[in-house]
């Protein structure tokens, strides 16, 4: 048979077990070609699953690494203010134990101090009377 007489008898018909015998091979290829098809959908199903898996995990470290610069912000934040909030009790030690100091001198020695009289009420009046209450003795 030369090429193109596949389905030609020598009478110019087409021999029935020829074309049945194309007919399976067709649907052999076919149904081949169908399950290439079902499995690479099915590759292509579980790759776009497998990414989704990854694009989802790669938004969680992404938002855990976020949330790891706000803490390491948030706590230097806190150690600065742990450090002016130490600055200020160490000021208040010092002056609570100078003022400690300066409580223990005045009750070792007590010294008779002058009343002190504000300037407002100095009046030339107050002078004179009080010099003249110190002569009624």
């Amino acid at each position: 048979m030369a090429k193109g007489d596949f389905f030609r008898s020598q009478v110019g018909g087409f021999h029935k077990d020829d074309v049945l015998q194309y007919i399976e091979a067709l649907e052999q290829r076919m149904h081949l070609q169908a399950q290439a098809t079902q499995r690479r959908t099915e590759q292509l199903r579980q790759a776009r699953q497998r990414q989704r898996h990854w694009m989802a995990a790669a938004r969680l470290q992404r938002r855990r690494h976020a949330a790891g610069d706000e803490v390491t912000q948030q706590l230097a934040e806190f150690a600065r203010k742990l450090e002016d909030t130490q600055k200020i009790v160490a000021e208040v030690d010092r002056e609570n134990s100078f003022l400690r100091e300066k409580i223990r001198l005045l009750e070792m020695d007590p010294v008779i101090q002058a009343p002190v009289v504000p300037m407002e009420q100095l009046t030339l009046q107050w002078l004179l009377s009080d010099d003249d209450d110190d002569n009624e003795e």
